[in-house]
């Protein structure tokens, strides 16, 4: 009697992978960093409102001026993270968990695809294959990134929101978690595997070409090279990179084990994802004086 009753048990558990529960220190880190990711999100942004100031026909202005608008819309689900790790119980509905789910991952590419736009862009700049880096109008500028907008919110968005998660879990007890869908859908994990990929690959690259024009730089100037205008340009470029190394970088190296794992492994992926969301603090780099002139040159 015994016996079966253990058995039973062991079947409930290994059939009910989303019942995996974070424990206390992993609810403690998420809040602290999802806390830092708010505070820091939001004094960057106030910050940054003086970018509106610059020429708005700028490829690297309208770049970064969508990058803002990416961390404002991610910053409005951090909230409802923080209150999920505090009370450890959900009551916002299905539909808002995954809405405050997806987010975070759309996010994460979307601030990716804008640092690869902004590093490619003065890159060939760098090389002189362009000279050309703003649009004829204004309006042109604002109709190209309503046009991204258009497509993200009212297309993708909800297209990603009716296939992200095929079984509601108990939401009374839990939200983002969604790895069983991963394991249910082989194309979901192979698409998730390749977006990894490829995200490591053009970070590895991009931070590769980045150290061979710094290199060049300072062989050519030596001591000289903090007073060239074009090295600290490149010393922004460097943020950028070094923000992908350390926030998005690892966190899709660890999904390429977490996707083979998706029950044992989801805690420490939480935390993962919650570093990704550290990206905010690019913000902070371009504030101050001078801001304009410096960074867009």
């Amino acid at each position: 009697m015994t016996m079966n009753t253990t058995t039973a048990a062991n079947i409930t558990v290994t059939s009910s992978p989303t019942l995996a529960l974070l424990t206390e220190p992993f609810r403690i880190s998420l809040i602290v960093i999802y806390s830092v990711v708010l505070l820091v999100g939001i004094t960057g942004l106030v910050l940054m409102f003086s970018l509106l100031k610059t020429n708005i026909r700028s490829l690297t202005t309208i770049a970064f001026l969508n990058l803002m608008v990416a961390h404002f819309l991610f910053l409005l689900t951090v909230p409802f993270r923080i209150y999920y790790y505090s009370v450890h119980r959900w009551a916002l509905g299905y539909g808002m968990c995954k809405l405050v789910s997806a987010m975070v991952h759309i996010h994460i590419y979307m601030v990716f695809t804008i640092y690869a736009i902004i590093l490619t862009l003065r890159f060939l700049h760098y090389y002189k294959k362009t000279q050309r880096t703003e649009f004829y109008r204004r309006l042109h500028a604002l109709g190209a990134s309503a046009v991204v907008w258009f497509l993200l919110l009212l297309i993708m968005l909800p297209l990603v929101l009716s296939q992200y998660g095929d079984t509601a879990p108990d939401i009374e007890r839990q939200c983002f978690q969604f790895g069983n869908m991963i394991q249910k859908h082989e194309v979901i994990k192979a698409v998730n595997m390749i977006l990894s990929i490829f995200i490591i690959s053009v970070s590895c690259i991009q931070t590769f070409i980045q150290a061979i024009i710094l290199h060049t730089l300072i062989r050519k100037h030596g001591s000289a090279s903090r007073s060239q205008q074009e090295f600290w340009v490149q010393i922004k470029n460097l943020i950028f990179v070094l923000i992908m190394l350390t926030c998005l970088v690892p966190y899709h190296l660890f999904r390429l084990k977490y996707l083979n794992d998706t029950v044992n492994l989801y805690a420490i992926n939480e935390v993962f994802l919650a570093i990704t969301g550290l990206t905010c603090f690019d913000m902070l780099t371009f504030t101050g004086k001078g801001v304009c002139h410096v960074c867009w040159t």
